[in-house]
Formats: C-alpha cells, sequence, structure tokens
C-alpha cells in the first residue's frame, strides 16, 4: 500500500549466535552484568506496538545524554526493565498529544543493531545508542527511497573504479563505521563532479536490500576482528555487483506490463528479480518441488487487472513461502498467495477511491467551512486506516 512506515529487521544479528567482540577496558562489566547481558542477548529482539508513527501518547522514555530517542513503555518494559541500562531511562519531556511520534527501538534497525552489539560486545551503558542519535541530529537524514542530491560515497573494486549504481548518503555511512569500526575507510566520497547527482540511498533501511547487505557488513567486520587484519571487502564488492545487477523490489507498488518470476498455475505469486534471487534461488539450489515450479526467467502475468506487485518482499509471506518449502505443502502456499493477492486488490481500490474523493473534492473547492475541514481529516484517517490494515494483517 501507499504511505507506508517500513521496519527492517537486522536478521543476521538476531539470527545466530556471534563471537564476542574483544573486550576493551572502556566497557569491562562484572560477572553479574555480563550473566544478565547473555541472558538478554538470548532472549531477542521485542515486537514493538508503536513502530510506526502514532498520536495521543504521553508516556514516551527516552535515554539520558539522547533526548531525540523516543522509546514506547511496552520497549522500556521488555528491553531495559531490570536491567544495568535502567537508570538511563528516563519519561521524556511532555509534547503535544498531536504529534506523531514512533518508538525507536521499533523503527530503527540501526537502533535494533546497536542494542544487539551492545550486548554482544558486554558494554555497561548505551553509548552506541546515543552516538547513532548524535549522528541522526549532526548529519543530514537519509532520503531512504527518495531521490536526493547530496553528497554520495561508493565503493572501489580492485581496479580502483568505483561501483557501478551503488551509492551511500554520509549519514548511513557514519553509522556503519561507528557500530562496525573494522570498516572505516570502506566507503569513499565520490568524485566531486558525481557527487552531488540525485540518487537513493543503497542501503536505507526500509529497503529489501538492507538486511542483505547489513549481513555481509556484519560478518565482513567480524571476519576482520577475529584475524586482527584490515577488513577484506571482496565479498561485499561482490554482493553489491550482483545486486546492481538486478531490478530492485518496489515491493508492493503495482506495476503494469511488469516482468515477473510465478509459478504458471499460480500467476497470483508475483515475484522480482530481486526477491527471487534471495527467497527463491535458494530453495531450488535444495531441489525444492515448490521452488522448482517457479519460471527461472521473468515474463509477464496476463489478465493482472491494476497490476502486479512483489508477493515475497513481505517478510509474511517468505515465511509462508518457507513453510511450503519445508512441508512440500504447493496448496498451502497457493491458498495465502490468493488470500493476499485478494486483500491487496480490495484494499488498493480502497485507497484509490479514497485519492479519488479527495481530488475531487480539491477541484470543487467547497469553501474553507468547517464541514470541509471534517472531510479531509476523514479522507485522510480512511487513508492510514487501510495503510494500517494492509501492514498489520498481511505484510
Amino acid at each position: 500500500m501507499p504511505t507506508r512506515h517500513s521496519t527492517a529487521n537486522v536478521s543476521s544479528v538476531e539470527e545466530r549466535p556471534r563471537a564476542p567482540a574483544r573486550r576493551q577496558n572502556s566497557y569491562s562489566t562484572s560477572s553479574q552484568t555480563r550473566k544478565e547481558l547473555a541472558a538478554l542477548l538470548k532472549k531477542g529482539l521485542p515486537d514493538c506496538p508503536r513502530a510506526n508513527f502514532v498520536t495521543g501518547y504521553d508516556d514516551w522514555y527516552t535515554v539520558i545524554g539522547a533526548p531525540s530517542l523516543d522509546f514506547c513503555p511496552e520497549c522500556v518494559t521488555s528491553v531495559f526493565e531490570r536491567t544495568v541500562f535502567r537508570p538511563s531511562i528516563r519519561r521524556s519531556l511532555p509534547r503535544n498529544l498531536g504529534a506523531e511520534v514512533q518508538c525507536a527501538f521499533g523503527s530503527s534497525p540501526w537502533i535494533r543493531l546497536a542494542w544487539l552489539l551492545t550486548l554482544q560486545q558486554q558494554r555497561a551503558d548505551l553509548t552506541l545508542l546515543r552516538d547513532l542519535a548524535e549522528i541522526d541530529e549532526t548529519s543530514e537524514s537519509c532520503p531512504g527511497a527518495r531521490e536526493a542530491a547530496r553528497s554520495w560515497y561508493g565503493l572501489r573494486d580492485p581496479g580502483g573504479l568505483f561501483v557501478r549504481d551503488f551509492q551511500v548518503c554520509y549519514s548511513d555511512v557514519r553509522k556503519i563505521e561507528r557500530l562496525l569500526p573494522t570498516l572505516s575507510g570502506l566507503f569513499v566520497r565520490l568524485p566531486q563532479r558525481a557527487s552531488f547527482d540525485t540518487h537513493t540511498c543503497a542501503v536505507r533501511a526500509e529497503g529489501n536490500r538492507f538486511s542483505t547487505y547489513l549481513d555481509a557488513l556484519i560478518l565482513t567486520h567480524e571476519k576482520a576482528m577475529a584475524s586482527r587484519k584490515g577488513a577484506d571487502p571482496m565479498a561485499f564488492i561482490d554482493l553489491v555487483e550482483r545486486k546492481a545487477r538486478l531490478r530492485e523490489c518496489s515491493r508492493d507498488t503495482m506495476l503494469v506490463g511488469g516482468l515477473w518470476h510465478f509459478v504458471p498455475s499460480l500467476p497470483h505469486l508475483t515475484v522480482c528479480e530481486d526477491c527471487f534471487e534471495s527467497v527463491v534461488e535458494p530453495a531450488i539450489q535444495r531441489n525444492s518441488d515448490v521452488a522448482t515450479r517457479f519460471n527461472r526467467t521473468v515474463q509477464p502475468v496476463y489478465g493482472e487487472g491494476m497490476g502486479s506487485s512483489c508477493q515475497l518482499y513481505s517478510p509474511r509471506m517468505r515465511n509462508v513461502f518457507q513453510r511450503a518449502v519445508a512441508d512440500g505443502d504447493v496448496k498451502y502456499l497457493t491458498r495465502k498467495a490468493k488470500e493476499r493477492r485478494e486483500a491487496e486488490l480490495m484494499l488498493q481500490e480502497r485507497y484509490r477511491d479514497v485519492l479519488r474523493r479527495a481530488k475531487r473534492m480539491s477541484r470543487e473547492g467547497s469553501g474553507s467551512g468547517s464541514g470541509s475541514e471534517d472531510d479531509e481529516r476523514r479522507l485522510n484517517w480512511e487513508l492510514k486506516r487501510i495503510t494500517a490494515e494492509w501492514q498489520e494483517k498481511w505484510e
């Protein structure tokens, strides 16, 4: 659905254990604290009820020294309560109840990564979280999927040339270098003649490639820490060059006449090249009967109506696909794909209907009375409700 607030997963850190980083005196901890940190790391990351922007709450918390960070009380209880970090958390200053606020722990994969690294490195303070807040306050924010003109950074291949179609904003470069310090200097500012061209950030948190890139960067950093040598970026550069040759996932944007991977008997389950390589191709290599039913080349979908979108960018549908592969259950995959497609078409039509009414109201110019303002607020509320239904039930 349009107008979304996406929360990317830090999958690499959540799903597999890490060897502890070399301990430094700056964050040495007591035996009891280390036990607490190990228990928290094993516990994993909770779901956040306020990952998207919400209004009407005045019970937010923050980190002492980083007032720009907002945490909902549920995350404070599940993450920080009864830990060595709780004294660093306090209630935020009162704010306008109409202000839109989202929980940093639920909405920012960078903050979640900083928290997990804090536990893995057995730190006794929240310095990494404060440092990320300081970066956000002192750097121009990542433009995300929006094309923007600014100073961009890239990767040099072994021949000294910049990898094509890969640009990273300065804010994200600073975050990577702060959280994964062996990677300092990996990203190089593009030449002045190209630096201020318009691009989208390749490691934007809401992008489908974020977790894939972050996994590779974390692995590169860990290998450098284990070897006590400089980071070897070749595996990451190879990944970026391979991804750059693929059309990036357009997520739930409806495209008419697009080219997709799909099962011929199940054309509703359209999959982009990017997600096919990440999700379906590994299952094909394991000789999965479900996965081998997909077309190996992208093709048009006939009779697609208002268009098609990628179905496997969705964490929910990725779980469905993995279960179908594990059980060899094509019928289950078919049922779930049809359910999602029907919901997508219904919600898209509702969304477009609201937009049509909003445009008609704007053209008619019904005056500046309270009635028109009430209509505008009601239409905005309907758009948010449709988006929320899509995110909560189908993504």
